[in-house]
């Protein structure tokens, strides 16, 4: 069940039932990485050369057999073209820190998503070209 669905769930019943849940445990981060991948019609292959990470720890992160690093799901975000409440579900889905504005790299991507720029834009503006704004 996905956490939208739980809210309702808890929203229309009458009397709290913590076994609802208990039962419902959270949505793994690959499944979640991998339908948005497949919503977006992009080649797995092709997510990882752009995140330019070895080939497998990428497949070992999109299987749920490794935990990605923060960059790696702000990359993967980049290139998905999501907005930030979608990325901030990612990050804390692996159990990362949601982008915090008053930090100069959050407020760049949080700038870059907002502004939709390309992926290859993004990442020079985040974390090489810091002076174009």
């Amino acid at each position: 069940m996905l956490t939208v669905e739980l809210e309702e769930e808890l929203k229309k019943r009458g009397a709290f039932d913590e076994s609802t849940v208990i039962n419902e445990a959270p949505p793994e981060l690959a499944d979640v990485l991998n339908r948005l991948i497949d919503d977006r019609k992009i080649k797995k292959s092709d997510l990882i050369r752009m995140i330019n990470v070895d080939r497998n720890y990428g497949y070992q992160v999109l299987n749920g057999k490794r935990t990605p690093t923060r960059n790696f799901i702000i990359q993967t975000s980049l290139i998905l073209k999501l907005d930030i409440d979608e990325m901030n579900y990612l990050l804390q889905l692996a159990g990362k820190s949601t982008l915090y504005v008053r930090n100069l790299v959050d407020a760049r991507v949080f700038y870059a998503i907002n502004h939709r720029m390309d992926y290859y834009d993004a990442v020079d503006f985040i974390w090489y070209n810091s002076d174009n704004v």
